[in-house]
């Protein structure tokens, strides 16, 4: 997470030094000494470009997203591509947990439920759980991404993203199996491992063929996609020593070599 920090202080700090060029010369040129000196009431003062891609360049949404197994959390910027951020969630689960939980509290009225639900939904969607009905929690370190695309989209300080050390829990593992619904992603993390065994066994045995075996390989693959969308990547320190996903995809990956040779 660091990494990605740094990465994304250096691009920002390198463009905004040429807006801030840009501007100076813009300024100080030639053309606008004239207007200055020539044009009644011209004062030169107009939006920089520095001030435009101050404010265009913040988080304007930020969205869960696979591919080939892998999930990121993609921050998208108003001024376009060049300012898009992705997170590794496989990086961050790799990560010793740094014992602190981010938390995004709100207090929207009734009147305005349907901005409430939108936003209970894409907190859902981003691998929050919901601890109370206003209360949301996540043990990712992404409490500034959040609040810019909060701040951006109008809903700071009705809602906000802060962390907490502590939150009145003893066993932070039980608590994330808990509030998480862990148990109910494992059995069909497990009842997908189970069938690709069966399947593995009956192409070995020659029971299916291989236009079958690949068919049936997709349609399951296609539902460890889906279960990964909704696991919410813990890292070191509340994920379970046993969680299945990894294993799940060396084995996807395993047969996948085995079909390229």
């Amino acid at each position: 997470m660091k990494t990605y920090k740094i990465k994304r202080a250096l691009k920002r700090s390198f463009i905004f030094s040429l807006a801030f060029i840009f501007d100076q010369y813009q300024r100080l040129s030639i053309k606008n000494y004239y207007r200055a000196l020539y044009l009644p009431g011209y004062s030169g003062k107009k939006q920089s470009f520095y001030e435009l891609l101050s404010r265009e360049e913040k988080i304007g949404e930020i969205v869960k997203e696979e591919k080939n197994g892998e999930v990121y959390l993609k921050l998208v910027s108003k001024a376009g591509s060049f300012f898009d951020e992705k997170i590794s969630l496989k990086e961050l689960a790799k990560k010793e947990w740094d014992g602190l939980w981010r938390l995004v509290i709100f207090d929207i009225k009734e009147v305005d439920r349907i901005i409430r639900n939108k936003l209970r939904d894409k907190l859902k969607k981003l691998g929050f759980a919901m601890w109370q009905e206003s209360v949301y929690i996540s043990p990712h370190p992404l409490v500034d991404e959040v609040n810019e695309y909060l701040k951006t989209n109008r809903l700071f300080p009705k809602v906000v993203c802060l962390e907490a050390k502590t939150i009145g829990v003893k066993n932070s593992q039980g608590f994330a199996w808990i509030v998480f619904n862990l148990k109910k992603l494992k059995e069909k993390y497990l009842l997908v491992n189970s069938s690709l065994k069966i399947l593995i066994d009956d192409f070995k045995k020659r029971k299916i063929k291989k236009k079958e075996f690949i068919e049936k390989i997709k349609g399951l693959f296609q539902e460890y996609q889906e279960l990964v969308m909704e696991d919410p990547f813990l890292p070191k320190g509340l994920e379970q020593d046993d969680w299945p996903r990894n294993k799940i995809k060396k084995k996807f990956q395993e047969i996948l070599d085995y079909f390229d040779n």
